[in-house]
């Protein structure tokens, strides 16, 4: 058996696809990106189909490679990449189901569990730290607590909170190792907004590099299960308008030693993926 991955057109998985083939490769599993009429086991190799959905609609050449995949492939696992809040993004996700049949899915949120009326069975698979997440040196105290980074674009629903931020630094097109590496050994603070209103999703792809490399975040609330599950490290969860009023107040009594320690025990709690559901 091998672990094929497809993923194209993106680099905005790249540190979990790294940080799963690292988890497989433990478990003595082959691991190597799809690669198109290629000599495959079909009935036993397994091919993880992680993608913007949007993709598999702009692009025809990834939907007839998706479909090929298909066809040819038992055992397909779809990823879920995004949050499903609205009929129109349930109706986008059951119409792929249809034509790509997995046997499971696979996401990076609980908050997307029982939110799509299907067959298949549905799991949050997302390595949380192991070694491939080292990107800084976390012992470092020469970061700077005058600013606060965000990562991604800044939409009509985020603008009001981005605004109160007097020194935000917005990073877009940053999903690079060496990107992220830059940032990371220069910034203390990160700031977490969700895109829509009312969304409970915990964005993983972007908060566990963070966490696992000694940043500080401060997020609008996600669901109870992974607010809980994150209580103990260093992000602070707090309803959208108390942001900045919480960031604030947290510069004025910085303690680096307690970061450092929450560091710690980040990557020590979360080395293990228990399961991945193959």
């Amino acid at each position: 058996m091998r672990f094929l991955i497809y993923n194209p057109k993106t680099h905005l998985f790249d540190f979990f696809i790294n940080a799963l083939s690292y988890e497989l490769t433990q478990q003595n599993i082959e691991v190597s990106n799809y690669i198109p009429n290629y000599k495959y086991n079909f009935d036993k190799d397994i091919v993880l189909i992680i993608i913007n959905p949007h993709f598999i609609f702009d692009y025809e050449d990834i939907k007839n490679e998706i479909k090929n995949i298909s066809i040819l492939f038992k055992l397909k696992i779809f990823y879920i990449t995004e949050p499903i809040n609205f009929l129109v993004e349930k109706k986008v996700y059951i119409d792929l189901i249809k034509l790509i049949k997995p046997y499971r899915l696979w996401t990076y949120t609980s908050e997307n569990f029982n939110k799509l009326n299907t067959y298949v069975s549905m799991h949050k698979v997302f390595p949380k730290y192991n070694e491939t997440y080292n990107f800084v040196d976390i012992y470092s105290k020469k970061l700077d607590t005058s600013s606060i980074v965000f990562f991604g674009n800044i939409t009509q629903n985020r603008i009001d909170i981005c605004n109160q931020f007097n020194y935000l630094i917005n990073k877009t097109e940053s999903w690079s190792k060496e990107d992220w590496t830059e940032i990371l050994s220069k910034h203390l603070f990160y700031l977490n907004i969700h895109r829509r209103v009312n969304c409970k999703s915990f964005e993983a792809f972007r908060i566990i590099p963070i966490l696992a490399n000694g940043g500080v975040i401060f997020s609008e609330r996600c669901n109870d299960v992974e607010e809980q599950e994150y209580k103990d490290y260093n992000i602070i969860f707090v309803e959208r308008k108390d942001l900045y009023n919480t960031f604030k107040k947290y510069k004025e009594n910085i303690n680096y030693d307690d970061i450092l320690r929450k560091t710690l025990l980040f990557r020590n709690n979360m080395c293990i993926i228990k399961q991945l559901f193959l």
